[in-house]
């Protein structure tokens, strides 16, 4: 059995090559509960979980947190780096029927956390979300590589700017919930793309969206990482119908490659790290559905300069929208303003 130490350097050693390489590439989900599970129950069936899926590490611990803190410990989950040999699973409950599942992004995708927080909650959880199956890179992670490298030094993504000034530190981790949508990826492209037109003030400049898609069978769900990502510039003259071709028609980047190359691939990256990354990341989990589930809220990954990730999922009634960016480069005045702003054209 894979013990924590080895689980912890495979879930980094995944990454290794992979974008920014500063980010603690922590990914994490929340739920709203009908009801709250039991701690106690949650923690045996998560122990369970890890005993079955070693790669997870070490059992998780629950946290019950206050209501009143549950901003504070939710960006705490989401953003402390992941030591070796420590927890790369983190699990939070609340009195407000609020759980909130994080994870290294090296052992699971966001499908995967939402199969982990089933076996916390003890409850069947159905997810509609349609991937991209076996589709293959056209390259080598190699090639791919490369090609990034040229792009950054000739052709950098256009940036998030900030109005204010931002001198915190940490993450912001917001949510805003409308009636269900039936938004798919491109049109989440779309929404952040005038987004960028709007706060940039610059109609000129095609964003680089950067999409994870799933690679399971529609409705199957593993604690694990079966991630592809999709890379690709918005035209601003598109509408729905380009864009939704225009997405279709994009071939995944290579997977994760599982070695960092002797720490040799993040010194390289590093020295780019102001030029590589998307101007957006973007996440769309899709309808879930499971008893006595409100809302849903994912939150990706934060990768690059000025990065800005935001979640898409729907329950039965409602679909929730997630946006996270750092303290460092944006206030969280900024960072609600452009939440607000992505809501109202998914609302359109």
């Amino acid at each position: 059995m894979r013990n924590a130490g080895s689980a912890g350097r495979q879930a980094h050693e995944v990454v290794g090559l992979y974008g920014d390489p500063d980010t603690t590439w922590g990914i994490c989900l929340e739920l709203g509960l009908a009801a709250t599970p039991d701690p106690a129950e949650a923690a045996d069936r998560l122990a369970a979980l890890v005993a079955e899926h070693p790669h997870l590490g070490p059992a998780p611990r629950v946290e019950v947190v206050p209501a009143t803190e549950w901003a504070e410990r939710r960006e705490r989950a989401a953003a402390a780096p992941y030591a070796a040999g420590g927890e790369l699973v983190r699990v939070l409950l609340d009195g407000e029927r609020r759980l909130l599942v994080a994870a290294h992004h090296g052992v699971c995708d966001g499908l995967g956390l939402l199969a982990i927080a089933r076996a916390a909650c003890g409850v069947e959880v159905v997810a509609h979300a349609r991937g991209i199956g076996d589709r293959a890179a056209p390259r080598s992670f190699l090639r791919s590589s490369i090609g990034r490298l040229a792009e950054a030094v000739l052709r950098p993504p256009p940036r998030f700017g900030s109005h204010q000034v931002a001198p915190a530190k940490g993450e912001h981790l917001v949510i805003s919930s409308l009636p269900r949508t039936g938004t798919g990826t491109a049109d989440l492209a779309l929404a952040v793309g005038a987004v960028f037109r709007a706060w940039s003030g610059d109609s000129r400049k095609h964003p680089l969206l950067v999409a994870g898609a799933s690679r399971r069978a529609t409705g199957m769900l593993a604690p694990d990482r079966q991630t592809a990502y999709l890379r690709f510039r918005l035209d601003p003259s598109w509408g729905r119908d380009a864009a939704r071709a225009a997405f279709a028609a994009v071939l995944p980047e290579p997977e994760f490659p599982e070695t960092s190359a002797g720490g040799i691939g993040p010194r390289v990256t590093r020295m780019l790290r102001s030029r590589l990354g998307g101007t957006a990341q973007i996440s769309n989990l899709g309808v879930v559905e499971a008893a006595g589930l409100e809302y849903a809220a994912m939150f990706p990954a934060l990768s690059g300069p000025r990065a800005f990730a935001v979640g898409l999922v729907s329950t039965g009634t409602a679909t929730t929208v997630s946006l996270r960016t750092r303290a460092t480069e944006f206030s969280a005045s900024d960072t609600a303003a452009l939440l607000d702003l992505l809501v109202a054209e998914l609302a359109q």
